[in-house]
């Protein structure tokens, strides 16, 4: 044992006469050891001081081997002798540089408690190596220190809880979500903070989890009265140890109270959807043309009457398709698959027991969300639409039926008059054929052609009655190729006296080489009349000199052939030309204001258009569109 000391004299220790043998075993031990006073001096170093530190004892003399401890480390290394017992410490692990000028951590401790009496006396300190050990303990504290900053900081609540499910840690996110302190969620408190009707349903899953192997996943509601409560989902997984034993649970709690409004939106969207579907009748279809995929709504699958668990696809739609509509399907299907848009395709469907729905196909690529084959559409069950529109067009042509038996008294002296012409020639022909016959010398020749003219009578009078049957006869609407001028040239004599009693002017101007129409001639015949009745009827400005009527037919920009009837009178009033067409409407004060109204029935069941305007020199124009006849 080397000793550098000043103060040998106050060391108890040092008077006394050690054996050699402890000497040198103090010396070849690995550890360092030496004597400090209180004030920081030393003395008594061992040899492994001089071979670590590279200092002679000259150096660790007196406050010297201070140098050698690492600067951070000095103050509580010191406190081992210190005169303050309040802040003396036994053991400390501090930091000695070696000869290479590296520090080495080392377990320092002192001989004995200190006490009063000791005074100014040294004790002894031995300095055990412990520096690959202090790495790794302070490996570990960093270790211990980035995962607890990773805890705190994840957004994601943590949680940890014992073998037997009482909870023994919380990160600072879960404790702020559910605004608790760790003492009030510990244990089994954080059941507290549950929604008391989901309390009793977590705590009976979570204390038969505990028993499992399996992860754990739970969703429920916590918070408080006063804040509220917001929903939360929580998963858990055991930790076990080498013996498969569950040392402990661990746990994320994520919020979930968006996802949950947004589901409930969701729900409530897709009921009041259902809801509409059913009462509009329009169910919804979707269908991927790369997978195969299709998507029914219900009221789709009601629409149809298919079972849902029938196997959706086109061939479940065909099959309900009217045998006589099915190439309208396969178009449709055709365009589908050719990722055309607007896709518009009325048709039936043939239902079990032989009944009729009508329904209407809408469809489109979903190019919104940037899929071109993935087909988004609608089917409409129209058929309650289909069979108001047969029954109003049965209507309609009833009331056309009524209209003009109710113009037979206006159309009785027509009539009267161009059957008394015939048959009055017949009656004066047939008078002169018999004088010409009488004569003692028969005159054969003009005999004959009395009779010849008789009988012309007679056909214009046949002619006369059939034109009165078909006015007259109920029948349904023969549509049939038609020449639109001829049939306003064999129209005009049935309003002959009308023309007359109101003096009127009636002009043609009838377009040459006029494309046919398909339509049934005595319904268009009635339009023609009605037009012409309202024009003949027609308030006049006081200046005008006489009633004035032009018939005119052409063909529009659109290929549609048009008939229109223009008078001399006032024009129609603004505030009520929209209504013109609508039924019960009328600016006559005897009109019952269904002739229009009828017309416009007559010409939208041919597929045409009808429409009123006023001129700007005075007088109204009517006028219907129809489509030209197929070729």
């Amino acid at each position: 044992m080397q000793n550098y000391s000043k103060r040998n004299s106050c060391s108890g220790f040092k008077d006394s006469k050690l054996p050699k043998f402890v000497d040198t075993l103090e010396d070849n031990l690995p550890a360092l050891i030496w004597s400090i006073f209180p004030d920081g001096e030393a003395d008594d170093f061992s040899r492994s001081w001089t071979f670590f530190s590279g200092f002679d004892l000259e150096r660790l003399g007196g406050t010297g081997w201070l140098r050698a401890v690492h600067p951070a480390d000095r103050t509580k290394l010191l406190r081992l002798n210190s005169k303050n017992f309040s802040t003396a410490i036994g053991s400390v692990d501090a930091r000695i540089r070696g000869a290479d000028g590296a520090f080495r951590w080392f377990l320092i401790n002192r001989d004995g408690p200190l006490n009063a009496e000791d005074g100014e006396r040294s004790r002894q300190l031995v300095a055990v190596p412990m520096h690959e050990r202090k790495l790794a303990e302070l490996a570990r504290d960093r270790d211990l220190a980035r995962i607890s900053t990773t805890l705190q900081h994840v957004p994601t609540m943590i949680w940890r809880t014992g073998a037997s499910g009482e909870m023994d840690y919380a990160n600072d996110r879960y404790l702020e979500a559910w605004d608790r302190t760790f003492e009030e969620v510990e244990g089994w408190g954080w059941g507290d903070a549950v929604h008391p009707e989901d309390r009793q349903g977590i705590l009976d899953y979570w204390a038969s989890h505990l028993e499992s192997d399996d992860d754990g996943i739970y969703e429920f509601r916590a918070g408080s009265p006063e804040a509220g409560y917001r929903w939360f989902l929580s998963t858990s997984t055991a930790l076990r140890d080498e013996c498969g034993e569950i040392v402990n649970w661990y746990g994320a709690t994520f919020d979930i109270e968006d996802r949950k409004q947004m589901e409930e939106r969701l729900r409530r969207s897709e009921a009041f959807l259902r809801k509409a579907q059913l009462l509009s009748k329009t169910g919804s279809v979707g269908v991927n043309l790369l997978t195969g995929d299709h998507y029914w709504s219900d009221e789709t699958y009601r629409i149809f009457e298919i079972d849902r668990s029938v196997e959706l696809g086109f061939a479940t739609l065909i099959e309900r398709v009217h045998p006589e509509d099915r190439e309208i399907m396969a178009d449709v299907t055709k365009r589908f698959r050719q990722a055309e848009t607007g896709v518009d395709a009325q048709l039936r469907l043939l239902m079990p027991g032989g009944r009729l729905k009508h329904v209407r196909i809408l469809a489109s690529n979903d190019e919104e969300a940037g899929d071109e084959n993935v087909y988004i559409g609608a089917i409409m069950d129209i058929t309650a639409a289909k069979l108001a529109e047969e029954s109003a067009q049965q209507a309609g042509a009833e009331l056309a039926r009524v209209m003009r038996i109710a113009t037979m008294a206006e159309l009785a002296g027509s009539i009267a008059h161009e059957v008394n012409q015939p048959l009055a020639a017949i009656l004066a022909y047939g008078k002169a054929s018999l004088r010409w016959m009488n004569r003692p010398v028969p005159e054969m020749g003009e005999a004959k052609a009395a009779i010849e003219q008789a009988v012309a009578g007679a056909e214009r009078a046949r002619d006369v009655v059939a034109r009165l049957r078909q006015v007259f006869t109920r029948k349904d609407p023969e549509p049939s190729i038609l020449d639109l001028n001829e049939l306003v040239e064999r129209t005009l004599p049935l309003l002959q006296p009308q023309v007359g009693r109101h003096q009127a002017d009636v002009r043609l101007d009838l377009a040459n080489g006029l494309p046919a129409v398909t339509a049934d001639p005595v319904q268009i015949q009635q339009v023609i009349i009605n037009f012409v009745t309202n024009g003949l009827q027609a308030p006049r400005p006081e200046n005008a000199v006489a009633c004035a009527l032009q018939i005119r037919t052409e063909l529009d920009d659109a290929s549609r052939v048009v008939l229109s009837v223009t008078d001399n009178g006032r024009g129609i009033p603004n505030d009520s030309i929209n209504r013109l067409f609508e039924p019960f409407f009328t600016t006559k004060n005897e009109g019952m204001g269904m002739g229009l109204s009828i017309c416009r029935t007559i010409i939208q069941s041919h597929s045409g258009h009808i429409s009123a305007r006023n001129e700007p020199n005075g007088g109204a124009t009517v006028s219907f569109m129809l489509p030209m006849a197929a070729s």
